[in-house]
Order: structure tokens, then C-alpha cells, then sequence
């Protein structure tokens, strides 16, 4: 509540507080003189409680209900994203529609529009994967209004889904590949970065958040703690993506090395400085730049992870450390993404064929 006692009379409460009506629009309301501060709260809990959610309102309006109650639960960086989705690929559609009006055939009309739209960027139709996490937002947001607001049920839901859980089967580099790329590159932040990327199988935005204090150069391991990304034009560190994301990561003598000749570049760098003091664009420009110049399979700067994983994969590393080591929440998860990995029925008998052989 945000009562509080008047200025000009200390005895006396009042109340300030916004709210969205049901046109959507963002309100301020101010009320006054009340004797103490319990009733200025009643008033205002009152109030609020009158406006609930009306079938007749429009999205737009619902939308701004479900932002205000995500916004004190969920880490900047998604909200940055949910807005970005829902203000450019569903706001344009049904902001204006009222809520008793949106059923299962506009929803379909809306995601037979995505499904002919192309992305600006590439002229292409839009990924599988990017069409699944649009169409989630949409039906978070009843959802929303089904679970606090008494909606009767999710139009979303009557029509099904689009796009995909998970892309198709992921681009990565062998060791012979990944080797012919890093030889090509001069710059000594990317040099350094992608071999970061390749050996630890850590997240770009792990990469970014490094501070010098998370090397620990005698047991060769890199403390992963945080997470960077460039939010609305400013640098945020974040808590990494999981709990499980905060590890400890073993990394090879050459890298450790490496780290150590480039804070040599530096004068006195303080602990807390973090090593790239970039943005994932520097390597998204250099890994697209280098592999046109030299005619190399390209990869995304993420396939970095799941060349890391392949590689130790393809080693007998077994799935469970792999998993811990890629700061997964579960297992399951490292299954999902990388189970085409796991050696085959022809592999494991090869195994076997050879475990027999050895015995007898």
C-alpha cells in the first residue's frame, strides 16, 4: 500500500496509487484526508478491487495488467524480452480487439500470419523455435488471465501450438575445424573469447560477465557466478541463468596461459574488471566476418557450446558430468539437447565387441 500521512496535516492520510483501466490506459489516483492510515488503505485496496478484470476490456489493457504483476517476479533481461515479443508480434494484432472477441479463429488468423511473415533481418520465414516462444508469450498472457482473473479458458490452448521446442539438430565444429578457425583470428579480446567458448562450453553471456577474480590461475578453473547482457543501452550483470549455472569449469593450460598474457595488455586491472569489456556483437561480427573471408562452415556463436559438448560427448565423458558442467538444472535437459550425441546401438556393441576380445 502507499499511504501516507498529508504534509500540511500530520493527522490526516492519504492515498496515491496508478492502476490500468479498461482501455488500457495507465491511471494515477489520489485521495485524501483520511483519519487513519488503515482506512486510507481500505480505500485504496477497494478501489483496485472494483476494476478487476472484465471480459469487455481490451488486450492491450489485459496485456498492461500482466506486465505491472510480472515485473517484480522475473529478471530484467526477460522482461526486456517479453515486451520486445509482445509489443512487436502481438500487440499489433489484438491490442484494440476486446478479450470476449479473441477466440480460436483469430488466434489461428494470427498465427497463419506469422507462419507467411519473414523476418526483416534475413528475408526469411521466421525459425521454428522463435515462432514456439511467440506463441507461448500469447498464451502466458491468458493464462495469466485465466489464473487470477477468472478468464473461462485459454484461446491459445483450444488451437494448438506452432514452431518448435528445440531447433533442429545443431551446427558444430570438430576439434579440426574449430582449430582452422581460431588459427584465422588476429584480434586478441576474440582470440582469446572464442577459445574460452570452445574449451569451457560456457554461455556468451557468462563469457561477458568474466572478471579477472573469477580465474583461478593455479587449479586452472574459471568461476562461472554471473551473467551479462546489454539491456535498453546499459550493461547489466545478472545472476546466471539457473542455480545450477553457478559452477566451477576445469579448463586446459594453453587457455589458462593465454588469459594470463592478455591481462599482461592491461595496467593494473582490478579484480572486479570484467576481461571483455564488450558485447556479444564483437564475436557475432568477428565469428560471421572471419568464416565469410575464409570460406568456413559458420557456426553460431551458442554452437561454440555444442561443439564443447560433441567434443567431450564423442571423448566418454558421460552425461551427468557433462550436464554439471554445462550448468544445466537437470539432466533431462542435457538428454533433450544433446541425446543424437550419445554414441549408437553399432558404437556400444564396437565397445563390447572389443571389452569381449580384451577378456578372452
Amino acid at each position: 500500500m502507499t499511504s501516507k500521512r498529508m504534509k500540511n496535516d500530520p493527522n490526516r492520510w492519504y492515498c496515491s496509487f496508478r492502476y490500468v483501466n479498461l482501455d488500457g490506459e495507465t491511471k494515477q489516483k489520489k485521495k485524501e484526508g483520511f483519519s487513519t492510515k488503515k482506512e486510507a488503505d481500505e480505500f485504496e485496496r477497494n478501489f483496485l478491487n472494483n476494476i478487476k478484470f472484465n471480459p469487455e476490456m481490451n488486450f492491450k489493457s489485459l496485456y498492461k495488467m500482466y506486465l505491472e504483476d510480472m515485473k517484480p517476479r522475473i529478471k530484467e533481461h526477460t522482461l526486456t524480452n517479453k515486451e520486445y515479443i509482445t509489443e512487436n508480434k502481438i500487440l499489433p494484432y489484438f491490442k484494440d480487439m476486446k478479450i470476449s472477441e479473441i477466440g480460436s479463429i483469430e488466434i489461428q488468423r494470427w498465427q497463419n500470419s506469422l507462419l507467411s511473415a519473414l523476418n526483416h533481418s534475413t528475408n526469411k520465414p521466421y525459425a521454428p523455435t522463435y515462432l514456439k516462444t511467440i506463441n507461448n508469450q500469447l498464451t502466458a498472457i491468458f493464462n495469466y488471465a485465466v489464473k487470477f482473473h477468472n478468464l473461462q479458458n485459454n484461446p491459445v490452448h483450444k488451437v494448438g501450438t506452432i514452431g518448435e521446442k528445440h531447433a533442429p539438430e545443431k551446427e558444430i565444429w570438430s576439434l579440426k575445424e574449430f582449430n582452422t578457425f581460431i588459427n584465422l583470428v588476429e584480434d586478441k579480446t576474440l582470440h582469446l573469447g572464442f577459445n574460452i567458448l570452445y574449451w569451457s562450453g560456457c554461455r556468451i553471456g557468462e563469457l561477458l560477465a568474466l572478471t579477472w577474480s573469477d580465474i583461478d590461475f593455479k587449479n586452472n578453473m574459471i568461476n562461472i557466478n554471473k551473467s551479462y547482457q546489454r539491456i535498453n543501452g546499459k550493461d547489466v550483470i545478472t545472476e546466471p541463468k539457473t542455480k545450477k549455472s553457478i559452477r566451477k569449469i576445469t579448463i586446459i593450460s594453453s587457455v589458462i596461459e593465454e588469459i594470463e598474457a592478455y591481462k599482461k595488455l592491461f595496467y593494473k586491472p582490478d579484480p572486479d574488471d570484467r576481461i571483455f569489456n564488450c558485447t556479444k556483437h564483437k564475436f557475432e561480427h568477428g565469428i560471421t566476418n572471419i568464416c565469410k573471408r575464409n570460406n568456413l562452415n559458420k557456426i553460431r556463436i551458442h554452437d561454440l557450446r555444442h561443439s564443447h559438448a560433441s567434443l567431450l560427448l564423442n571423448e566418454g565423458i558421460n552425461i551427468v558430468a557433462l550436464s554439471k558442467r554445462l550448468g544445466h538444472e537437470k539432466v533431462s535437459t542435457t538428454l533433450n539437447i544433446y541425446s543424437h550425441m550419445i554414441p549408437n546401438d553399432d558404437k556400444i556393441l564396437n565397445v563390447m565387441e572389443n571389452l569381449s576380445v580384451t577378456k578372452s
